[in-house]
């Protein structure tokens, strides 16, 4: 069983991993991948190049760990999983709440998926990462827009998988414009929550 101090190194370890990631985020945001350089992360954490080269080994591997870490700080902003005994209209709703909110608070997030994405080719492993959780999220809302056509909010004649990506890539758009380019986030979504929905009958227009 690992010691106390054993345990404190691990905690260290992972801490320093992080903020390592942190600053490749932030330095990709302000400069663009292909200016990110290992010295550059080093210094902005504080440490010299070979504590740097401990954790991240090579550039490859500081790559696999933006990847990695940027997938799990969007998986932790998600809300819970679709659940057909929530409406709908809610569910979806607060998935867009979710991606606005970590395009306004932690818009270096999206920043690194969309360079990632950009040299997808080049590292596989990332490459596979990445649509891995671009299609989990993408099943998300599918799932969300069928369990909306078994409530009765969303037509019946909506196919979830093209509505889902119709949706997402709309929203995605919005990730290139930093926080500051979000105004018409909501009248976008509102617009394509509208296509969705049940038109209502005669009798819901006379009320």
């Amino acid at each position: 069983m690992p010691s106390h101090d054993q345990k404190q190194s691990y905690i260290r370890k992972d801490g320093r991993r992080a903020m390592i990631a942190e600053a490749a985020r932030a330095l990709i945001l302000e400069h663009g991948y292909a200016a990110l350089r290992t010295r550059d992360v080093a210094a902005r954490v504080g440490i010299n190049i070979s504590t740097l080269h401990f954790h991240v080994p090579s550039k490859a591997a500081l790559v696999a760990l933006i990847a990695e870490t940027t997938r799990d700080n969007f998986l932790a902003r998600l809300p819970p999983p679709p659940d057909a005994e929530r409406p709908a209209g809610a569910q979806l709703r607060a998935e867009a709440q979710a991606y606005h909110d970590s395009l306004r608070d932690r818009p270096e997030l999206a920043a690194c998926l969309a360079q990632l994405r950009q040299i997808g080719g080049t590292v596989p492993d990332v490459a596979a990462m990445i649509d891995s959780f671009t299609d989990d999220w993408l099943r998300r809302y599918a799932e969300i827009i069928t369990i909306g056509q078994q409530q009765g909010a969303f037509r019946s004649d909506l196919t979830p998988l093209p509505a889902a990506l119709a949706i997402t890539g709309a929203l995605t758009a919005f990730g290139a414009r930093g926080p500051h380019g979000l105004e018409m986030f909501w009248p976008v979504f509102n617009e394509l929550e509208r296509g969705f929905l049940v038109a209502p009958g005669p009798e819901d227009e006379q009320r």
